[in-house]
């Protein structure tokens, strides 16, 4: 242990009691539920989005690749960035940023040129957002247990990844197209970005003061 860490002198139980009464925590949490809605969204059903909308199959997989492409940078550029500006701030301008360029590529015909570049942005802000979210935890309770509570969260994100695809996909059966899906998704991501914003990223109070933990 790390005796100048506070958190080498908590027991799991109380970091647990902590985080689930931690604001920061609690919404970074829950936008990372909606991280995870967006991104399963677009990685399973823009193939699909395509091909209903004329496009050949190869352009879905191009598009997928560009993804991984890019997400390789934006999670260098992003984990550089957290190191020099607030964390929190990094996340929620992510999050509001996603749900701009989907707006602009629905609104949008959905050319080969103009899906390659949504592909390209969205992996700019495709997963850097995890090295974002270990330092914020991190930054809130130490480095004791950040695996667990950086587990924990992400079980959130994985949950988010479920509901976009299957939620997704009952939309479209419903209505027979992704109007509604996206919209949705849009919704929800600005409200995550702007709840990651304007919640703060202050560390735990047994974090500010463990002699009275």
């Amino acid at each position: 242990r790390n005796a100048s860490d506070p958190s080498s002198r908590l027991r799991l139980s109380q970091v647990l009691v902590t985080a689930s009464q931690h604001r920061g925590y609690v919404t970074m949490a829950v936008a990372y539920f909606v991280c995870g809605l967006q991104l399963i969204f677009i990685a399973t059903h823009l193939p699909a989005y395509l091909e209903i909308c004329g496009q050949s199959p190869e352009l879905g997989a191009y598009a997928l690749g560009v993804i991984g492409g890019f997400n390789a940078i934006g999670c260098y550029v992003l984990g550089w960035m957290g190191n020099r500006f607030p964390k929190h701030v990094l996340l929620g301008g992510v999050y509001i940023l996603r749900s701009a360029f989907i707006v602009i590529y629905f609104l949008l015909p959905p050319t080969p040129t103009n899906t390659l570049v949504f592909a390209a942005v969205m992996g700019l802000l495709w997963l850097g957002v995890a090295p974002l979210v270990t330092g914020l935890v991190t930054q809130m309770f130490g480095l004791r247990y950040v695996a667990t509570l950086t587990g924990i969260a992400f079980f959130f994100h994985q949950t988010g990844s479920f509901a976009g695809v299957w939620g997704a996909g009952l939309l479209v059966a419903a209505f027979g197209n992704y109007d509604l899906a996206w919209q949705i998704g849009v919704t929800i991501g600005i409200a995550a970005g702007l709840a990651q914003i304007f919640v703060g990223d202050k560390p735990s109070p047994r974090m500010r003061s463990p002699a009275a933990a």
